[in-house]
């Protein structure tokens, strides 16, 4: 006889997967009416880049919005009726140690350098290690701390190929790389910490808050625990979670009732087609997503490829995210004793997404400065090397070798960009060209995705009142298919 704990897995899994399947029906229900209203679905934005106040998406952006700070950051409210985010204090300890780790530190330094694109060996590493996370992904393990679990083991085995090539070779590389030592003085925050010996274990790793529920009714209770899992690099995100899958469904029939009025105001007859939510993520200081390309997110579950869920993943080219951005004042008191001041009210720049321009035509030396872009400072460069959350890199030679970047005025196509978060703001970015990454060095970042297809993404842009170009679609839609 089954087990009851396993039967209730079980059951959370298959209603999770239904759920994703009503999704995808419903929007292909209405997409015949969505393409049938666009301008002209053929055209497509010239550029690949954009970044503005989510003020302008209006109130009823504002109100989507509200979904997600009740139901998973249980925010209060301010004076001015602004949502206040708590960090969740069952996940900081864990996330003030784990990216101190060998892997989230290299990861994260290597943010701070074009290196992805600095040989084909760097190229194919980076893209065979996001086709390895989507392998374990695709698996759908009705239990998330297994997942969780995989998915670090996988890192763990796997990063030592991404160590550069600098006189450290072999096992020595890794017994060096930035290594935070249980009761070390090494000078970092964490200075005279005693850490548990396993700290960057994989089932250590693999660790997860969650609002607790009845193993009998799964209905949720009033424990105002946040529900994140700890992913690698070093980040936490909502991947796992039971009820992820309902609240997602009821976000996704929410954008299609007042918001989508308001945009059908600016682009007359639109309608949604596939637009969802596509992730939430919490980067704690210290925290990063390696350097990838979502190539990946275009073609979906290889194995269980269909065409019409083909078409789906293709369309939706564009990513926007919505970012918030916290001071903590335990982590702004580390880093008081380690001598870098704090100010509680500066939450801006103190995270970002860089970018490396690359391949992607829709990138200019315009859209980069329209979209509030610069080119890495010294003192950033230098983070290839040292921060505060890990030993040094000893490697003078490479540290004091200039770091590839853009200057003012100029662009160079394999340079590193910064896009500096600003709290409040909505970012847009077209899939599969562009190279990214994202840090967070001194702030708690919160950031909510959305999956778009490029007529949605116009109408969006109208309403936000930005101005964009576009071009005939054919050839680039053609190219991309191709590209896939």
């Amino acid at each position: 006889m089954m087990k009851p704990g396993k039967l209730v897995a079980i059951t959370t899994m298959m209603s999770s997967l239904l759920l994703f399947f009503i999704i995808l029906a419903a929007a292909a229900a209405g997409s015949t009416t969505e393409e049938a209203g666009a301008d002209n679905k053929n055209d497509l934005i010239v550029q690949s880049l954009f970044r503005f106040p989510a003020s302008q998406l209006g109130p009823e952006f504002e109100q989507l919005l509200n979904l997600w700070y009740d139901d998973w950051l249980y925010t209060t409210t301010n004076e001015n009726g602004t949502a206040i985010i708590t960090p969740d204090p069952s996940g900081k300890q864990h996330a003030l140690r784990s990216v101190s780790t060998p892997a989230t530190t290299l990861f994260r330094r290597q943010c701070y350098g074009a290196t992805p694109i600095k040989s084909p060996q760097f190229t194919n590493l980076y893209n065979n290690l996001e086709q390895r996370r989507k392998d374990i992904e695709f698996q759908y393990i009705k239990d998330p701390k297994e997942e969780m679990t995989m998915l670090h083991t996988m890192v763990k085995r796997f990063y030592p190929a991404f160590l550069p090539a600098d006189g450290h070779g072999g096992d020595s590389a890794v017994t060096h790389m930035h290594k935070k030592k249980v009761m070390s003085t090494v000078d970092t925050i964490h200075a005279k910490t005693e850490l548990p010996l396993d700290y960057d274990s994989p089932s250590t790793l693999a660790f997860q808050t969650s609002k607790l529920s009845s193993p009998d009714t799964d209905v949720d209770d009033d424990s105002p625990t946040q529900s994140w899992s700890w992913r690698p690099a070093g980040v936490f995100s909502n991947r796992g979670m039971s009820n992820f899958m309902r609240w997602r469904l009821i976000f996704y029939k929410s954008m299609r009732t007042g918001f989508q009025k308001e945009l059908s105001k600016v682009t007359p007859g639109f309608k949604f087609s596939y637009g969802r939510p596509s992730g939430m993520y919490w980067y704690p200081p210290g925290a990063v997503r390696e350097w990838h390309s979502n190539y990946l997110d275009l073609i979906g579950n290889t194995k269980e490829k269909t065409d019409n869920n083909q078409k789906i993943f293709a369309s939706q080219m564009w990513r926007m995210y919505f970012v918030r951005t916290v001071r903590d004042e335990e982590f702004d008191g580390l880093l008081q004793n380690f001598g870098v001041s704090g100010n509680s009210d500066d939450v801006d720049d103190h995270s970002a997404m860089h970018i490396i321009p690359g391949e992607d035509e829709g990138i200019t030396l315009d859209v980069l400065q329209k979209a509030g872009a610069r080119p890495l400072t010294k003192e950033e460069k230098q983070r290839q090397w040292k921060d505060v959350f890990a030993e040094d890199y000893s490697n003078s030679t490479a540290a004091n070798e200039d770091v590839n970047s853009g200057e003012e005025g100029t662009l160079d196509r394999n340079s590193v960009w910064r896009l500096p978060d600003k709290n409040g703001y909505v970012t847009f970015f077209r899939l599969p060209k562009l190279y990214h990454c994202i840090v967070s060095e001194n702030v708690h970042r919160y950031s909510l995705g959305f999956a778009f297809s490029d007529e949605e993404v116009q109408a969006l842009l109208r309403l936000a009142k930005v101005d964009f170009d576009v071009t005939s679609g054919n050839e680039g839609n053609d190219k991309i298919a191709d590209e896939l």
